[in-house]
């Protein structure tokens, strides 16, 4: 089967290649349109086709489903590199700690709408939304680089 090449995503030492990866940072702001405080978030959604399972390992699949389902509260450390043109030339990267939210198998029988996917037709969907972490001791390992 195909790999992705425009993006890869590593939690701890799991890697795969999505077929979309979209991180986004958001922040309240006041009404008169200054930020709030502690109001910054970070979210990384990961759509990705559970059978192609040279971009994602069935192993690794259930490596990503211990990580959301851990009791305590470990952080584990996330890094997504997006790529040009399908090419080795990095676009851009982020890296940061966070945990895993959210985490969904499905078999869809249509096509799949949401976040940025759209017309794409997977055969078993895993999706996974990551939080960043952004507290005082956290924040510093919080990067954005070319």
């Amino acid at each position: 089967m195909a790999t992705y090449n425009r993006v890869k995503v590593k939690v701890d030492s799991v890697e795969f290649r999505p077929v979309e990866a979209r991180y986004t940072l958001t922040r309240n702001a006041n009404q008169v349109g200054r930020r709030v405080g502690d109001s910054l978030v970070g979210r990384l959604e990961v759509w990705m086709d559970a059978s192609v399972i040279d971009n994602l390992s069935q192993a690794h699949q259930i490596e990503l489903w211990k990580i959301a389902t851990e009791s305590k509260d470990p952080l584990h450390k996330v890094e997504v590199t997006w790529y040009l043109d399908e090419a080795d030339k990095v676009l851009h990267a982020v890296e940061f700690m966070g945990w895993i939210t959210a985490l969904e198998v499905a078999n869809p029988q249509a096509n799949v709408q949401g976040g940025g996917v759209s017309n794409v037709q997977f055969k078993n969907l895993f999706r996974m939304e990551i939080a960043v972490a952004v507290d005082e001791s956290n924040v510093g390992k919080h990067k954005f680089t070319k």
